[in-house]
């Protein structure tokens, strides 16, 4: 009966040792995400920039020359936001891949008025769309606190690792702009900012899409 116990707990622990050997272990990956913010208007770098991820890791603020660099990403979609008092606050989802830096410019315009909570949602391209035409039309949805506030918008667009941006749409009234010529195979960010009575008191998140052959 002892041998037959014995016999039992061998097999076992046997079975438990196989177990660990088979066993793989997912091993994160890591990139970076190196960035630049400016200010909207004047092109100027901007100290003093609280800059945050989600998912969270370390908030870092810019330097004297407005950069900022995580050096130790997880590989995936991170949504990284700038913020600094006077300026509306400003967001973007970049894709990190292992061993790769991915390059972010910060353009933050002067919050001027506050009218309340304004929020921009479902772009047209959608967020990361591929192979888009070179001219096409940029399109988006808001929701607002005030409903009674009529917002007019303005448009930036701005090529991947580009410090300048190009006004595509000024006090508009509809939620939309047609943009053409554009670069075949090429990576495009942009993004909205509502205005009243001449101010600038919200904006979108920057969006991105990509021009295809």
């Amino acid at each position: 009966m002892l041998k037959k116990i014995y016999t039992y707990c061998f097999c076992l622990l046997m079975l438990a040792i196989t177990s660990c050997e088979e066993q793989t272990f997912d091993l994160a990956k890591y990139g970076t995400i190196s960035g630049l913010v400016v200010d909207g208007n004047t092109y100027e770098p901007l100290q003093g920039v609280q800059i945050t991820t989600a998912p969270a890791s370390t908030a870092l603020i810019t330097d004297a020359s407005g950069a900022f660099i995580f050096d130790k990403v997880e590989e995936g979609d991170v949504v990284i936001t700038a913020r600094r008092n006077e300026y509306l606050t400003t967001s973007v989802s970049v894709a990190v891949f292992e061993g790769d830096n991915t390059p972010v410019t910060f353009f933050l315009l002067d919050d001027e008025n506050n009218i309340g909570n304004v929020t921009f949602f479902d772009p047209v391209p959608g967020n990361g769309a591929v192979g888009q035409q070179t001219g096409l039309t940029l399109q988006w949805n808001v929701e607002q606190d005030n409903r009674d506030i009529e917002l007019t918008y303005t448009v930036y667009l701005f090529e991947s690792n580009s410090t300048v941006q190009e006004l595509v749409g000024e006090n508009l009234s509809e939620k939309e702009v047609i943009v053409a010529d554009l670069k075949a195979n090429t990576t495009y960010f942009w993004y909205v900012v509502g205005r009243y009575d001449g101010k600038n008191v919200a904006n979108s998140p920057t969006w991105s899409f990509r021009t295809g052959s």
